[in-house]
């Protein structure tokens, strides 16, 4: 028969094993918070990280290397199927050029997003910052093919707007790193 005590322990060291994971889940949680506080956009931010279970971490090169997965694969679905799929109504000449133009900058972009992450992986911060910063470009490029004349409406922007949301999570999680000790 079981001892009163080995009954107890049965209870107990699961609920204190459960309080100290829950404990750790909410200083991550805010640690998320705070950086999607940093972000263009809250609680798209914290959709995105939260859409992955690694992205429940207070380890910054870690998040980083969430935010960056996450971007790929939006920007992957954006890059080969919205922009695909809108690639096949456009008639007009003009603005299907510039979508396909965008499209091969999102493409360009997804690179630059590869190598940010590859930074992050090996906490090359600085690299990682400028990998990050010609993605950006990619952005601008591509919104500003939609202003030159003939100035059009960018079938695209909503998806433009959620992959310059992604890149900035990244730059969001990457100034929560702590400057290299001097």
């Amino acid at each position: 028969m079981a001892s009163p005590i080995s009954c107890l322990s049965i209870l107990i060291i699961p609920l204190l094993v459960t309080s100290l994971f829950y404990d750790v889940s909410n200083a991550d949680r805010a640690f998320v918070e705070k950086v999607c506080k940093n972000s263009i956009d809250y609680d798209f931010c914290l959709s995105t990280l939260l859409s992955d279970p690694e992205g429940l971490t207070d380890v910054p090169y870690r998040l980083g290397l969430v935010a960056t997965s996450v971007s790929l694969g939006m920007i992957s679905k954006i890059n080969d199927g919205e922009i695909g799929n809108i690639l096949i109504k456009v008639t007009d000449p003009v603005v299907r050029t510039r979508i396909t133009d965008c499209q091969i900058d999102m493409s360009n972009l997804y690179k630059d997003m590869e190598s940010a992450r590859d930074h992050a992986g090996t906490q090359s911060y600085r690299a990682e910052a400028k990998s990050l910063a010609s993605a950006q470009m990619k952005i601008v490029e591509c919104n500003n093919r939609f202003k030159s004349p003939p100035a059009s409406e960018s079938p695209i922007s909503s998806s433009i707007s959620k992959i310059e949301k992604l890149i900035n999570i990244c730059a969001a999680v990457l100034n929560m790193i702590p400057p290299p000790p001097s």
